[in-house]
């Protein structure tokens, strides 16, 4: 019934503050920037009279890797709290494989980025990935992002 994963969308209190983090501190390529408005974008948001700035990412060395959608609420605005976070139902992370998480790792923490802690090896064979090391962080907006790295034997 659904194809392949269209894109991630993740919304933000200030998209150029948004877009420098994911571009500059996490390397994302931006392939994409537009602004929605009109009773098509109210009727699908379900959010009265709204204007939309959408911004669209992409690891620069994939283009068939699904895309993160930023969204940024121009109208109405903040609704509401941020997401809950990872012990909550519903989205709690958006993952992106790395070749180095160490030194993804490191780099970020240079950088400024808050992890939750350092990385962490797991068996993950029955679930298809085998061995791997992961690591939690947060955005700017506190979206939990992760690391993954594949770890052969």
């Amino acid at each position: 019934m659904l194809g392949a994963v269209a894109h991630v969308g993740i919304t933000v209190r200030d998209m150029d503050k948004a877009v420098e983090f994911y571009r500059d501190t996490l390397g994302l390529k931006v392939i994409g920037d537009v602004t929605i408005d009109g009773q098509e974008a109210s009727t699908v948001t379900q959010v009265p009279n709204t204007k939309l700035r959408a911004v669209y990412l992409r690891y620069k060395d994939d283009p068939t890797s699904p895309p993160i959608e930023l969204l940024h609420f121009i109208e109405p605005g903040e609704t509401g709290k941020p997401y809950p976070g990872l012990a909550n139902p519903g989205i709690t992370e958006v993952a992106f494989w790395v070749k180095d998480i160490d030194k993804t790792y490191e780099d970020l923490r240079a950088k400024g980025v808050e992890f939750y802690s350092a990385p962490q090896l797991f068996d993950l064979e029955g679930e298809g990935y085998g061995k791997v090391k992961a690591v939690y962080f947060r955005d700017l907006d506190g979206t939990t992002l992760e690391l993954m790295q594949n770890c052969p034997d």
